[in-house]
């Protein structure tokens, strides 16, 4: 299992179109691809609990949402299940053909992938502060393309085009959503916007 798993790594990183392609063709069912995307949500759970342990932040910085581990997970593994949905339809909607597993199969890889760059931020942290944000930076930046293409891959796009604009219509149908949901939660009434 390490050794796919490296290799699957590898091919992210250096040819992410073939890594997608490598993902959809795990064909893995939806409990499956759950549990893969709880288990993600965990780790990530736990290395973010790990860095604030380590590295404390003020506690007016912190959303309440992430405030408890428990918290925290739920956040997380809501955020992601939306993402999965928003993704595949509107990939669907301009014409793409992804399976609903794919998607959730890229996006639990994703979270996994995210699970690394906190280890090596940590870890960076300790050496190189500065450096350890150059990563962030770089890492959030270069999973974007990464999205892109394994979108393409997934709804059967022919070029990069509509991938980025399936990512651009999910990402601003959530933060629309979002808004939404908090300002009838009343979290704007509470100060945070």
């Amino acid at each position: 299992m390490m050794p796919f798993l490296t290799a699957l790594l590898v091919q992210t990183l250096r040819a992410p179109a073939e890594a997608g392609r490598t993902l959809c063709a795990l064909n893995l069912n939806r409990e499956m691809g759950w549990s893969a995307l709880f288990l993600a949500c965990i780790l990530n759970t736990l290395a973010y609990f790990a860095s604030i342990s380590l590295f404390p932040v003020p506690s007016e910085a912190m959303l309440p949402m992430m405030a408890t581990p428990i918290l925290t997970l739920i956040t997380l593994f809501s955020a992601m299940t939306v993402t999965v949905f928003a993704l595949f339809w509107t990939g669907r909607i301009l014409d793409g053909e992804a399976r609903f597993g794919d998607i959730l199969t890229m996006i639990a890889w994703m979270q996994f992938l995210r699970v690394l760059v906190q280890v090596a931020t940590i870890v960076l942290m300790f050496v190189l502060p500065s450096l350890a944000y150059v990563l962030v930076m770089g890492a959030g930046l270069y999973g974007i393309w990464i999205m892109v293409h394994f979108l393409q891959v997934a709804h059967g796009f022919d070029g990069l085009g509509k991938a980025i604009f399936t990512l651009v219509l999910a990402v601003l149908g959530m933060t629309m959503g979002l808004s939404l949901f908090l300002s009838v939660m009343g979290v704007t009434a509470m100060g945070i916007s």
